[in-house]
């Protein structure tokens, strides 16, 4: 709540979000009954969890899904600034529930609404009181509560609070979040315990991958709030910064044998945030970036897959090459370029952007090449696969 009080009260550039589908959506104020149970709604829940249920379990996978949801709303807040203009004029309106949506009006700004937190928090409050076996069991309990959630969805769009993408990415992201607190980590429980030990996670390597993390969102959010202009010497400073810790976090891991599985993870998803968020800020400059950019997205997305083939197929660590290395680099440098200079010409500037696309194509192609050799020793290894037919004759 502090988080979001600070977004709200700071200045920015707003985004609006709309569509067709938001305006074929009528007002409707009697929707602020719903939409006001929301509150109680969520605080019944956390307390019910907190405080009545034996399952510490089921706590985590609830407190851990409202966490990831509502710092993540957080963060697109901050480098994203969004907005809506739905709102009608109830100036010449009189009843009481139009004078509960005009409070509502005045004390809530129609800003930092994507996702929608309210549509959020409602179904993963429904999706945990639903895995609940003592909820489950009570059919009457179940089927207020699942009405209740979805008469706060549709709450959000009918009192013009929300746009139609903003309840959409919420219930995309309660998807995810479902699927990672009650699926994948109860799968892989044991597995991730042996992963995300204090041992793994507290080392030196980890705090830099951490902070260049947290410098990625950092460079987007004052792009998007406030433009590069004036803000340039603060920019070069934090791209300085995350190249230095980019530079530091896997020599000290190696000197001081501090490496890490959360670490071969970690700083390369630090590498490639700061590198993407980079490369977006200056689309708007430069159009060649974008051509960049979209060959940095194919090249992450086919290293992410191979990767992940490899490493589950093969031992191999998926180890940064030298060209990877390179690339990354002449990307720090070209960015950095280009967002400390005065302003280069476009041709200059087309020239460092190209060496960059080079670079990042020649180690795409290196990459690939090093994955086909790694996947064809492995089958060579295996041999060929003898198979028998029904008829008992032997096929390859």
């Amino acid at each position: 709540m502090l988080s979001f009080t600070l977004v709200e009260k700071s200045e920015a550039r707003i985004h609006i979000i709309h569509s067709l589908a938001d305006d074929r959506i009528p007002f409707c104020p009697y929707f602020i009954i719903p939409y006001v149970l929301w509150y109680f709604f969520l605080i019944g829940t956390i307390a019910y969890f907190a405080l009545f249920c034996s399952s510490k379990k089921e706590y985590y996978q609830y407190i851990g899904t409202l966490a990831v949801g509502m710092t993540l709303f957080i963060l697109v807040s901050y480098v994203y600034p969004n907005g809506q203009n739905l709102r009608p004029d109830l100036s010449g309106e009189s009843g009481v529930f139009v004078s509960a949506v005009r409070y509502l009006y005045k004390i809530d700004t129609p800003t930092n609404i994507f996702p929608s937190i309210h549509v959020f928090n409602s179904v993963a409050s429904c999706i945990a009181l639903f895995q609940n076996e003592r909820c489950r069991k009570n059919r009457l309990f179940t089927a207020a509560q699942t009405v209740l959630t979805v008469s706060i969805v549709l709450a959000t769009m009918f009192l013009k609070q929300h746009c139609v993408s903003d309840v959409m990415t919420a219930l995309i992201l309660n998807i995810l979040c479902y699927q990672l607190f009650y699926r994948v980590i109860p799968a892989r429980q044991e597995k991730l315990a042996e992963i995300f030990t204090r041992k793994e996670i507290l080392t030196v390597p980890n705090l830099l991958s951490f902070i260049r993390l947290g410098l990625a969102v950092l460079f987007l959010g004052i792009c998007e709030r406030h433009g590069m202009r004036g803000n340039r010497p603060v920019l070069t400073m934090i791209i300085m910064v995350a190249a230095a810790t980019d530079f530091l976090d896997g020599r000290i891991a190696r000197a001081f044998h501090q490496v890490s599985k959360i670490g071969r993870i970690l700083d390369p998803l630090a590498d490639k945030a700061m590198q993407a968020v980079m490369l977006a800020c200056l689309m708007s400059r430069y159009p060649l970036v974008k051509l960049v950019l979209i060959l940095f997205v194919v090249k992450e997305t086919y290293m992410l897959v191979m990767g992940w083939k490899v490493m589950m197929e093969t031992e191999a660590t998926g180890e940064a090459q030298w060209h990877g290395k390179l690339n990354t680099a002449v990307s720090y440098v070209v960015v950095m370029v280009l967002t400390a200079g005065v302003r280069l010409p476009y041709s200059t500037a087309n020239v460092l952007i190209g060496a960059c696309a080079v670079c990042m194509a020649m180690s795409f192609a290196m990459y690939a090449s090093e994955f086909r050799q790694i996947l064809e020793r492995k089958n060579s290894l295996m041999g060929p696969k003898i198979r028998r037919n029904s008829d008992g004759r032997d096929w390859i």
